[in-house]
């Protein structure tokens, strides 16, 4: 499975939800968020669907051979692909605009400070 992506990311968030964590073996996910329409797909993924604690509804993608994490669809931006950092070749551009459900923050997972923090995810923009 490859992916090009046509145009900057929209946003850069970095997550502390409860399912970022488990998804992540760790205390947070880096996730860059794309028109859809400014990314294409070459190949198949499998996806696994769950409901966030937000109530929106997450699909999960990632590569049928190796299980590496794509990205994810949120029910509230349909038009919207948040793409795991860690899935693009050279990731040295992200740098996280904000910081989402930082009340899951594990306190072993610093952040600078200077980025503004949710507590829980802010309504769509």
């Amino acid at each position: 499975m490859t992916f090009t992506v046509a145009a900057a990311p929209v946003a850069m968030v970095q997550c502390h939800c409860k399912d970022c964590q488990r998804v992540s073996g760790t205390g947070h996910t880096s996730n860059a968020r794309f028109r859809s329409e400014d990314v294409s797909l070459k190949g198949e993924t499998k996806a696994y669907t769950v409901k966030a604690d937000s109530g929106n509804i997450i699909t999960r993608h990632f590569c049928p051979t190796c299980g590496s994490r794509l990205y994810n669809e949120n029910s509230s931006r349909p038009s919207m692909m948040n793409m795991h950092v860690g899935s693009f070749e050279d990731h040295t551009w992200y740098e996280p605009q904000w910081i989402v459900y930082k009340k899951g923050q594990p306190a072993w997972d610093t952040a600078r400070a200077d980025i503004p923090a949710y507590e829980t995810m802010p309504p769509p923009a």
